[in-house]
């Protein structure tokens, strides 16, 4: 027998599902301790009969060493897995500025350069932004047939960051429509697999907080292409500044495809304790169906309205002659307002409810929106385009996390949601364009207010489940 008075050399502790096991070596001999439920060898699970002591050396040396392996094997996987998800979940960031933050939406910021060249009138830029989001609406929708795998992530990747380098090389209209027709599609599809894929692992596991992080690359990518874009274009003029950002987007394909090598696109394990089932959502709405259609209505209503804003603000500031701060750096401010927003916003879904905490989004992008209505004061520009930033991006994110806990009233809601996006996306620059042509920007922006209004309304239908003023703790109690 081995006493345990013996100096330890060494310890290990791993908590297993529902138990713990500790094992370590001790006089020469080793030693486990098990409780509850631990991992044994291929995987396999065995429940102890309560606790226990190897004393031996013809158990310990054999048993423990057992143990220890499949710890320390245990501890490995966890260290793999966790290191695989931060990879994928950096991946999809870096997807996401690419199609979104630069793909698609620095032609806010470039068009009114474009104008000065006399290349653009305001209803042919709005027109231009059309074609962008005809493509956004048909990618969103057919990426629900298109299988969510590496490779065709790779192909929109590819497709899209062609033609924000081909936008600088050729000076035709009609060639102009192709190439940004093209960017909305492959922006929708990489937009709808990047979300399917990332959402479910981060359901599975549990840690759909992170979906906040994921969105964050959008405001990544409008805030370095908002910031670079002066310089760029000072130097190089608009061609070179397209031809910049395709370059630039270029360098982080490189690196989404290191993120991710070998990685499987199939979701890894729930947990490293031996856990196998499925973390699910809970139900957080009353009504499920009804919630469905709900989102549907308002999140149209939210691309009608927030596109407006995100087409125009920067020509609206361009022709402004008592303002003269650089339009570019207010874009790149609703990017630094974009970055965490989307974590601010599914941290507050969870303090609150996802359906309260978009409330609170829509109000706010409300005022945001109406501020260069009434002033154009620079401080109060700058914040209203924080404000913008801060939530356009985030009700997207509540908008699909909600989606995702919803997928029982319906399949494929995430792409049919954000094709319903996309109607509304590409509405707005054509309505806002053809009174920008005849106005000014004054009725555009009112009419993105009053939609948004009724959008914050049709929330309204939606209600949490009773008695959900405890959310936050039944959410840690599922997990």
């Amino acid at each position: 027998m081995f006493g345990l008075e013996t100096s330890m050399c060494w310890k290990r502790e791993k908590w297993c599902n529902e138990g713990k096991a500790s094992a370590w070596r001790q006089g020469g001999a080793f030693f486990v301790r098990q409780e509850g439920t631990i991992p044994l060898k291929n995987g396999k699970l065995r429940k102890s009969e309560g606790n226990s002591f190897a004393s031996s050396v013809q158990h310990s040396n054999m048993i423990c060493v057992e143990y220890m392996t499949d710890i320390t094997r245990g501890q490995q996987m966890e260290n793999t897995f966790a290191n695989q998800h931060n990879r994928l979940l950096l991946s999809g960031f870096l997807s996401l500025a690419v199609v979104m933050g630069i793909g698609r939406f620095s032609y806010t910021p470039i068009f009114p350069y474009m104008e000065l060249d006399q290349l653009l009138t305001p209803f042919s830029a709005g027109l231009l932004a059309t074609f962008n989001y005809i493509g956004y609406f048909l990618g969103a929708l057919g990426a629900r047939y298109v299988p969510r795998s590496d490779k065709w992530l790779y192909i929109g990747l590819g497709v899209n960051i062609g033609t924000t380098l081909l936008m600088g090389l050729l000076d035709n209209y009609m060639i102009w429509s192709i190439w940004r027709l093209l960017s909305g599609m492959t922006s929708g599809m990489v937009f709808v697999i990047v979300s399917n894929l990332i959402l479910s692992r981060l359901n599975q596991t549990g840690k759909m907080y992170y979906s906040g992080f994921l969105y964050g690359g959008v405001g990544f990518g409008i805030c370095v292409s908002g910031a670079a874009i002066p310089t760029i274009q000072s130097n190089y003029g608009w061609e070179g500044t397209w031809i910049s950002l395709g370059l630039l987007s270029g360098v982080f394909m490189v690196a989404i495809m290191l993120g991710m090598w070998k990685q499987g696109t199939s979701p890894g394990p729930a947990s490293l304790s031996g856990q196998i089932r499925k973390n699910r959502h809970p139900e957080v709405v009353q009504n499920p169906k009804k919630a469905k259609y709900a989102l549907y209505i308002s999140y149209t209503g939210e691309g009608f309205g927030y596109i407006i804003f995100g087409t125009f603000i920067t020509a609206m500031l361009v022709k402004n002659p008592s303002f003269a701060f650089e339009s570019s750096y207010v874009w790149a401010i609703v990017g630094v307002g974009a970055i965490p927003s989307c974590l601010f916003w599914s941290w507050l879904g969870t303090r609150l409810s996802p359906v309260r905490a978009l409330k609170w989004a829509y109000m706010t992008q409300i005022i945001s929106i109406l501020i260069p209505v009434f002033t154009d004061h620079l401080l109060l520009t700058l914040l209203s385009a924080l404000g913008f930033g801060a939530t356009f991006m985030g009700i997207t994110t509540l908008t699909l996390t909600l989606a995702k806990s919803l997928e029982a009233a319906g399949p494929n809601l995430v792409s049919g949601l954000t094709a319903a996006y996309a109607i509304g996306q590409l509405l707005g620059p054509i309505v806002a364009g053809t009174i920008i042509s005849v106005n000014d920007f004054t009725i555009p922006f009112m009419i993105s207010a009053v939609v948004l209004v009724a959008a914050l309304i049709t929330i309204n239908f939606i209600k949490d489940q009773k008695g959900d003023t405890s959310y936050a703790v039944r959410k840690h109690q599922s997990h």
